[in-house]
């Protein structure tokens, strides 16, 4: 049996290995394109398969969102991104703002944000969970798919 627990969980200065849903939806897992970890590669929304491409570990001093057990955090090209743009990986870099994240527990919205920029960790075409979606950066909206939820 699976726990699921909310974004209000993350008050340690680092997690286990968990993974990221879309509004609570336990199938699906934000996940890093064809498992490749390199610079560049777009982070997309897929079935939850438990491999290495969908483990993520959340540390809060720095507020990253990082691919576990390696030096990839997932990176949102510019620390202001406009509408739209698709989230990446990229090299892990301490404090660099592209990789700043804060989190709102599930019970209050259970957002992902870019620092303090009013931009969302959003899922393309309405919040659609078809395999390959784009997970990309928008203004925070208040709308469901902004919503993120964690698990073990």
């Amino acid at each position: 049996m699976k726990l699921y627990i909310s974004l209000l969980a993350f008050t340690t200065s680092a997690l286990s290995q968990t993974v990221l849903n879309p509004n609570g939806n336990n199938d699906k897992c934000i996940d890093v394109k064809d498992g490749v970890f390199a610079n560049g590669t777009a982070a997309q929304i897929y079935d939850c398969n438990h491999t290495a491409a969908q483990q993520w570990v959340v540390r809060l001093g720095s507020t990253t969102i990082q691919l576990a057990n390696t030096n990839f955090c997932l990176d949102s090209i510019t620390a202001t991104p406009a509408n739209g743009t698709p989230m990446r990986i990229w090299q892990c870099i301490s404090g660099i703002a592209t990789q700043q994240w804060s989190f709102t527990a599930a019970t209050t919205g259970g957002r992902v944000t870019l620092g303090n920029q009013g931009i969302c960790l959003d899922l393309r075409d309405a919040g659609d969970v078809t395999n390959g979606n784009v997970v990309q950066a928008y203004k925070c909206l208040g709308n469901t798919y902004q919503i993120w939820t964690n698990g073990a």
